[in-house]
């Protein structure tokens, strides 16, 4: 999965590598590993608004439609 653009202000977009999977839920943590926002995205690629979220760094972690997860960081302006 590519997530991008990094360091973010307004939005990310995320696109599955895959055209055969998709991307069924994005969740974002906190640096603490409290859960901040969950995000349905059900879809190749998406748009996710990241006006929930104050400044600084977030664990982003991603579910795609065969179960893959995976964890990434992002930050937000």
């Amino acid at each position: 999965m590519v997530a991008y653009p990094n360091p973010a202000k307004d939005f990310i977009i995320v696109k599955s590598k895959d055209a055969s999977l998709k991307i069924k839920s994005v969740t974002f943590y906190s640096i603490l590993g409290m859960e901040v926002a969950q995000y349905a995205v059900n879809m190749n690629s998406g748009e996710i608004r990241l006006d929930r979220l104050r400044p600084g760094k977030y664990l982003m972690k991603y579910t795609l439609s065969d179960n893959t997860q995976k964890v990434t960081q992002i930050v937000k302006q």
